[in-house]
């Protein structure tokens, strides 16, 4: 039941510093810990967005160090970093926020703050499936799981790039969708430009290595028990294009942005499930 209200909670406090930074609130508490000097500052909606954004952090991080402890005790042997990997980046998300703010909002900084929050929220995950009693923690980068860990990796990849795109602002550079400046390639590659178009085409290339994994599920025998959720991929990956279209042609309305990130984090969640199936399958084996 923690694990999954950690997990929960690490979900709703992503989406929740995405919509943050769609509505441009990132610097309405521009003092870290306090906002404005206080714990409860005066009402408005961009400082409460930002002050719930520090209150969600705090829980979520209060959970994820309870479930840390709880698999620390309960694991053995090498096993025993994910939990201190996660106390780790969470210390380090911790300090970067402050910095994030007192620094406002610079763009490196902000794209490996969110980075290491999907980090922590993919360690919560595994803590949650793993508990270390009735489920033994494991691990595989060889074979089926390194194909999961290795699209899941690509994934992970455009998220940051997409979180770079818009901490740089560059999230209008191509203003058409899906043409880019009215073409397939753009006449310029430069600036923001540049780094909207990479997003673009790395979201491509994840598409369609998500079509070729459903089409080994229905061909491959042993990927066969993947195929519902290879299918479920395919769903979420073409959803994640269509809303991606509309975060632009909405000029990044702030909604439409966090559920391009809700969807993002959906299909990491997916392809850690199948890589769990898959090592779990692999220690069960004779």
């Amino acid at each position: 039941m923690l694990g999954k209200a950690t997990v929960g909670l690490l979900f709703l406090l992503l989406v929740w510093g995405n919509l943050v930074a769609g509505l441009k609130a990132g610097l309405a508490c521009p003092d870290w810990p306090l906002c404005h000097g206080k714990i409860l500052p005066p009402f408005r909606v961009d400082i409460y967005m930002e002050l719930l954004h520090r209150v969600l952090a705090a829980v979520a991080g209060g959970a994820l160090l309870v479930l840390s402890h709880l698999r620390f005790r309960a694991y053995r042997g090498g096993a025993r970093a994910v939990p201190l990997l996660a106390v780790a980046l969470l210390a380090g998300e911790i300090v970067m926020g402050g910095l994030v703010v007192l620094l406002e909002l610079p763009v490196q900084l902000t794209t490996v703050h969110f980075l290491t929050g999907l980090l922590i929220f993919l360690l919560a995950y595994y803590m949650m499936a793993f508990d270390g009693v009735s489920s033994l923690p494991a691990f595989s980068a060889r074979g089926v799981p390194a194909l999961f860990l290795g699209l899941g990796g690509l994934v992970l990849l455009l998220a940051a790039l997409g979180a770079y795109v818009r901490h740089a602002g560059a999230g209008l550079s191509l203003p058409d969708w899906p043409t880019s400046l009215g073409g397939l390639v753009p006449p310029v590659l430069y600036g923001g430009v540049f780094i909207q178009f990479s997003h673009r085409v790395l979201s491509v290339l994840v598409l369609l290595t998500i079509v070729a994994l459903y089409a080994a599920s229905r061909l491959d025998p042993h990927l066969g028990r993947h195929r519902k959720h290879a299918r479920a991929l395919l769903l979420l990956i073409a959803a994640q294009v269509a809303v991606g279209g509309l975060v632009v042609l909405t000029k990044l309305h702030f909604l439409s942005a966090g559920l391009h990130l809700a969807v993002a984090l959906a299909m990491l969640l997916l392809l850690e499930r199948m890589w769990i199936l898959e090592v779990r399958a692999e220690e069960a084996a004779p």
